[in-house]
């Protein structure tokens, strides 16, 4: 293991200091505090809570409240920790990849701000995979430098020979708190991970059942009191995992992002998936118990475990907690915002008093110094040249559109369209390598790119919006549909039209709705022959989070997700479309315009019956 580092030791020591506590010989109880899936998103957000009920002097309907942020979060942890006399800080995975954080810092930034926390443990998540496993390597290198001494866990990853993730983890911890001993297994999720992700050739992962059960055992023959699977695996899978084990007791989840709780986050304008527990019953027969923390830094779980002398669970309580900002509230009257009166702002605060899971929450210095940091480099490295552009590559929204100028002549695009778009999509496909094709809509994408160096800056120019990345399983008369959705939405040629790689089509938009687009087909991943879309054959199609709820007119996208064929992968789409960039420099290549016979469009009749493959 690589010992820590002094730098950034300072970040709040006394946090991760632990308190001597009488033992216990009898039952007892455990505070487990916790997060998942931040996401590089380290700094706070707002939401917009309804004041309508509560008459404010300004008239204000919505005040905008600011919340979570790994600032708020340290000083959450800390004094949470402190009401509690035996305590676990958890971390159930994908701390990295989301935000420009990461695509500034690579890790580092997350590790330091996670450092200010002091988990006990961190279970390695699918997105740790996401740059190799050196890429991993390096962040739980920078976790470790901190001084913090968090439990690196993960049961079911098995490296490859000569990995450099080797000795760098374990399957599971053992803490003693009180007189007991609890063991934490880490758990990823195995398939996603492999498919989805990009772990080294010959790092591996085992079933999720099969290696917590064994690992279960094994610690309970070494007479542990209380078992905690800290899981990357899915809310639903997770339930299921609890039910299924023999010997569980609480299994702390994350990857699915799900917000747990009740009517107190309705009252914030949030939308729970479950109740926070969630309680089952273990293959035993016992109490077990299911947790998350939704996402993003937004809010930290707070369960408080009981358990009676055998070590069997007797109850299971807790909140999720949202640290808002309770000192100031702003709204908007006619694209001005303004703050609250003090009357207003008290009024409004009474207001937040009442739910319990809105805890005031002001931000940690310490961390919100180092943070403002980061802020004060990321300023700097947006200008980061990360590849270059071989040619022109112009912005179009359907064939012809005047948005290619002023950098492109409307001709360059008149007969296939935006080349831009084209490449945005390539990205997408050669960042989810189980995906067959990709779909981007025109309006995700906001400039063209001029020949010559390409910075971060550029690329969250291209793509402004915090989309990320989402794949869904489709048959091929369903991708057909969701084109003919495209079009149908706005036929004139607006944000909707679809762009492609490893798919291309015809469009006639003066054609009945229904009928204008045809011949479809496919070359997945780019990687063979074109030949006839199969209607009757499932694809995979990777696309972008807002058109995957069915927005902007994509309503078969829409009915896929609700039917459970849609998988969220968490990637930021700007994120993608660096790394696809940084790839091609890596291998020497720049960015340049598909071949014609690459492009999505190929050929495009317009509304007015205007035939661009004969200019006209």
């Amino acid at each position: 293991m690589i010992r820590p580092a002094a730098p950034l030791a300072f970040l709040l020591l006394a946090a991760c200091a632990a308190t001597p506590e009488a033992p216990r010989a009898d039952g007892g109880s455990l505070a487990i505090l916790h997060i998942n899936d931040h996401h590089s998103h380290l700094a706070g957000q707002s939401f917009a809570f309804d004041v309508a009920g509560l008459e404010l002097e300004s008239g204000a309907q919505s005040v905008t409240v600011e919340y979570g942020g790994m600032p708020r979060l340290t000083t959450l942890f800390a004094e949470r920790g402190r009401a509690h006399e035996n305590v676990l800080k958890l971390h159930a995975g994908d701390a990295i990849t989301g935000t420009l954080y990461y695509t500034g810092f690579e890790g580092e930034a997350d590790a330091a701000m996670m450092g200010g926390i002091c988990f006990d443990a961190f279970a390695i998540g699918n997105h740790e995979f996401d740059h190799g496993d050196q890429g991993l390597a390096d962040f739980l290198a920078a976790l470790e430098a901190t001084g913090c001494g968090t439990e690196i866990l993960g049961a079911n990853i098995h490296p490859a020979p000569g990995s450099p993730i080797e000795g760098m983890f374990a399957p599971s911890a053992v803490f003693e708190r009180g007189g007991h001993r609890y063991g934490v297994i880490g758990l990823v999720i195995a398939d996603k991970t492999a498919a989805s992700s990009s772990p080294d050739p010959g790092t591996t992962f085992s079933n999720e059942r099969e290696t917590a059960q064994a690992e279960i055992d094994r610690l309970r023959a070494e007479g542990v009191d209380l078992i905690i699977v800290l899981s990357h695996y899915q809310y639903g899978r997770e339930v299921a995992l609890a039910e299924a084990l023999s010997g569980v007791d609480v299994v702390v989840g994350g990857d699915s992002h799900t917000l747990l709780g009740g009517a107190g986050l309705e009252r914030l304008g949030f939308q729970p998936d479950g109740p926070y527990p969630t309680v089952v019953q273990n293959a035993d027969g016992d109490t077990a118990c299911v947790v998350q923390a939704w996402e993003f830094s937004r809010v930290m779980g707070e369960l408080v475990v009981s358990f009676d002398a055998e070590g069997r669970v007797t109850a299971c309580e807790g909140l999720p907690l949202v640290p808002v900002q309770a000192d100031r509230f702003t709204w908007t009257r006619e694209g001005e915002t303004l703050d609250l009166s003090p009357a207003d702002t008290e009024r409004v605060r009474a207001a937040l008093a009442g739910i319990d899971e809105a805890h005031p929450t002001a931000p940690d210095p310490r961390a919100q110094a180092l943070l403002a940091g980061y802020d004060a480099e990321l300023s700097e490295l947006t200008e980061t040249v990360i590849g270059e552009a071989s040619e022109d590559l112009c912005l179009a929204r359907v064939p012809g559109d005047s948005r290619a100028a002023p950098l492109c002549d409307p001709s360059e695009t008149f007969a296939q369209g935006s080349h831009v778009s084209n490449i945005v999509a390539r990205a997408f496909l050669a960042g989810e390598p189980s995906a067959d094709v990709a779909i981007q809509n025109a309006g995700g994408v906001r400039a063209g790119i001029a020949a010559g160096p390409v910075t971060i800056a550029d690329v969250y120019t291209v793509l402004p919006f915090a989309n990320t990345m989402t794949i869904l399983t489709m048959t091929g008369a369903e991708i057909e549909t969701a084109l003919e959705d495209a079009v149908a939405h706005d036929p004139a040629g607006g944000g909707s039209y679809p762009y492609a790689a490893g798919l291309r089509f015809s469009v006639d938009a003066s054609a009945p709705e229904g009928a204008r687009i045809s011949d479809v087909e496919i070359n997945p991943r780019l990687s063979g022959g074109w030949s006839p879309l199969d209607p009757e054959r499932d694809y995979r199609v990777v696309t972008n989070s807002f058109i995957a709820s069915g927005s902007d007119g994509y309503a078969t996208f829409g009915r896929v997700s609700a039917d459970g064929r849609a998988e969220a992968m968490y990637s930021e789409y700007a994120q993608t479309f660096i790394d696809h960039v940084r790839d091609l420099s890596a291998r020497g290549e720049g960015l340049s315009r598909p071949a014609p016979e690459e492009m999505s469009t190929r050929a495009y009749i317009s509304a007015d019956g205007c035939d661009h493959s004969r200019g006209g």
